[in-house]
């Protein structure tokens, strides 16, 4: 009986814990329809998105072509490498976004960021805190805005996670 309480307990644990990180959002640097060249308009991209401590973001690109520098402000407004903070270079980088803040991602070849060029790579991701909603893309205003859209699969799984919370402690009580 004890054995069985305390597999009980393991399955329970491993399942919130699992459950608890369906909530983060991935975010396709670019996409869809674009990638890390010098043909995505980032400022457009990066307009609808609310990033969240949790989420990720990756920098899909052909390495012999780009990679992708994480920078200060001013590195970023300079387009300047020389203080970077993180170096990335495999074409498939995944950037977790584990705190609020703003992060800055230039590309790091020759002139591929401008400080002034409208076509340039580089991205500002602003990371917010988390709030009761999902962390989704933001609606855009028009005439369908008073028609919310359903729940995304992100609101979703955070239901499911304070349901399956709810469960644990009820076969927790159980067991004393």
């Amino acid at each position: 009986m004890a054995a069985m309480k305390i597999t009980l307990l393991a399955v329970a644990t491993i399942s919130a814990v699992l459950l608890g990180t369906a909530s983060a959002a991935t975010y396709g640097v670019g996409e869809p329809g674009g990638s890390w060249t010098l043909n995505t308009d980032y400022s457009n991209w990066v307009s609808n998105k609310k990033f969240h401590p949790g989420d990720e973001i990756i920098f899909k690109y052909s390495p012999a072509a780009h990679d992708v520098v994480e920078v200060s402000k001013a590195g970023y407004d300079s387009c300047s490498t020389a203080s970077a903070i993180n170096t990335f270079k495999s074409g498939n980088d995944v950037v977790p976004l584990n705190a609020t803040g703003t992060r800055y991602f230039i590309c790091g070849i020759t002139g591929h960021c401008s400080p002034t060029a409208a076509a340039s790579m580089k991205v500002v991701i602003d990371v917010v805190p988390s709030s009761s909603s999902p962390s989704s893309p933001m609606p855009a205003a028009g005439p369908d805005a008073s028609n919310p859209p359903p729940p995304s699969s992100t609101a979703s799984s955070v239901g499911a996670t304070a349901g399956f919370g709810l469960v644990v402690l009820l076969v927790a009580s159980l067991m004393v």
